[in-house]
C-alpha cells in the first residue's frame, strides 16, 4: 500500500464502504476515443493511468477491480495492463474482476462521495518533495519551449503554427500538455481563453503564449507575452506595469495569508498601475474603480497548482508551506490590442514563497 492510501484510510471510518471511480475513455465519434486522461483524485491514490478502473476500501481491505484483458484486446491493442503492473505501480495486490463488484458491495454500508472527495482533497494540498520535483520537471520543458519560440518569432507565422512549436518541444520530451495552449496575438491576446489560433501575426503585434507540460499527471502553468518586432513605448509601459504587481504578489504570497486576503492586496497594487496607466481616472469613485479594475485585470491573480491546473483548495483555507500556486497578473486593454500575463508557478515555504524552475 502506498502512501497516500495509508493518509486516507487514516482519515476514513472503518465500517463503511468507500468506492473512488477512475475515468473512462470518452468517445470523441464513433468508435474513437479522445486522449485518455485518469481522474486525478484516482490518480493521486494508484498512480495508475489506465481506464476503467475502480478502488474499493473496506476497513482495511483495499482492493482494485478490473476488466480482464481478453484476445481481442492482444489483437487489437487497448490501455489494460497486467495485474503484475498495477502492484508494482500501485502497490495494491488484491485486484479481482469488475463483474464481481455488485456481489461484494451488497449489504455494505457506503460512505458519501462528496465527503471522501473533500477528505482527498484536504490531503492534496500539501506536496511531497518528489511530487515537488515532478512539478518542476514539467515548469522547465514549459520552459524550453517559451524560449524555443522567442528563438523563432517573427510576423507573419500563424497562431497554430506557435502552438504546434510548444506541442512539438512537449511531445519531444514524451509530454503532453496540461491543459489546451493559448496562443494569442493582437486583439487575441485580451481574450483569456482564446482558442482559435488561425490569425497571422503583424508587426508591432504582442503575442500572449500561455502553455503548460504535464509531468507525470504533474501540472505546470507558465504564460509569457512576446513583441513580435520589439516594445512599442505603450506596450512597455503595459510590461513594467505587470511586473511591478507580480513582484508584490511573490512579496505577498506567503504563510498564513488566505487567497481571499491576499488577492485583495494584490487588487489595490493593480489599481495603482491602472491609474498610473490612464486606464482609472484619479477622481473614481468606489464603484467605478470596481468596474474599471475588472475590466483590464478580470481575473484573479493565483490559483492552486498541481494534478489539475486549477487544482482543488478552498480559497478562504490559510496558506501552509508545501502548497503550489501560479502567479499570473494582467492587463488587457482592448481597445489598444494591448493583453499583457506573466505567470509562473511558486512553492509557499517557510518563510515566503519560492519560484519553481
Amino acid at each position: 500500500m502506498n502512501s497516500y492510501l495509508t493518509a486516507l484510510i487514516a482519515e476514513l471510518p472503518s465500517d463503511h464502504l468507500i468506492t473512488i471511480t477512475g475515468a473512462i475513455a470518452p468517445l470523441r465519434n464513433g468508435d474513437v476515443h479522445y486522449p485518455f486522461r485518469q481522474d486525478s483524485d484516482f490518480l493521486y491514490l494508484t498512480g495508475l493511468s489506465v481506464p476503467g478502473l475502480i478502488l474499493t476500501i473496506f476497513s482495511d481491505q483495499i482492493i482494485l477491480w478490473r476488466e480482464a484483458i481478453t484476445d481481442l484486446d492482444r489483437v487489437w491493442g487497448s490501455d489494460k495492463i497486467s495485474d503484475n503492473e498495477i502492484v508494482r505501480i500501485a502497490g495494491i495486490v488484491d485486484i479481482r474482476d469488475r463483474s464481481d463488484l455488485e456481489l461484494y458491495r451488497s449489504g455494505k454500508k457506503e460512505t458519501n462521495d462528496d465527503a471522501v472527495r473533500d477528505i482527498i482533497h484536504s490531503l492534496r494540498l500539501i506536496k511531497t518533495p518528489d511530487e515537488i520535483e515532478k512539478i518542476r520537471q514539467a515548469i522547465s520543458i514549459s520552459q524550453e519551449a517559451f524560449s524555443h519560440i522567442e528563438s523563432i518569432l517573427q510576423p507573419w507565422m500563424y497562431e497554430y503554427e506557435i502552438e504546434a512549436e510548444v506541442a512539438r518541444i512537449f511531445r519531444s520530451h514524451h509530454l503532453t500538455e496540461a491543459y489546451p495552449s493559448i496562443v494569442a496575438s493582437g486583439p487575441n491576446s485580451c481574450v483569456l481563453h482564446y482558442s482559435a489560433h488561425m490569425r497571422q501575426l503583424e508587426e508591432g503585434d504582442l503575442v500572449l503564449i500561455d502553455a503548460g507540460a504535464e509531468y507525470m499527471g504533474y501540472a505546470s502553468d507558465m504564460t509569457r507575452t512576446f513583441a513580435v518586432s520589439g516594445f512599442a513605448p505603450r506596450q512597455l509601459a503595459v510590461y513594467e506595469a505587470v511586473d511591478r504587481v507580480k513582484k508584490i504578489a511573490e512579496n505577498t504570497l506567503s504563510p498564513g495569508i488566505s487567497l481571499t486576503e491576499y488577492e485583495q492586496i494584490v487588487r489595490v497594487a493593480m489599481n495603482e498601475e491602472l491609474t498610473n496607466l490612464g486606464l482609472i481616472p484619479p477622481d473614481a469613485t468606489e464603484d467605478e474603480v470596481a468596474k474599471l479594475s475588472r475590466k483590464y485585470y478580470p481575473h484573479r491573480t493565483s490559483h492552486f497548482l498541481w494534478l489539475d491546473v486549477h487544482d482543488v483548495g478552498p480559497r478562504d483555507t490559510l496558506l501552509v508551506p508545501g502548497m503550489v500556486l501560479t502567479i499570473e497578473p494582467g492587463i488587457y486593454i482592448s481597445d489598444e490590442q494591448i493583453g499583457f500575463r506573466i505567470e509562473d508557478d511558486y512553492l509557499i515555504t517557510e518563510t515566503g514563497c519560492e519560484k519553481l524552475s
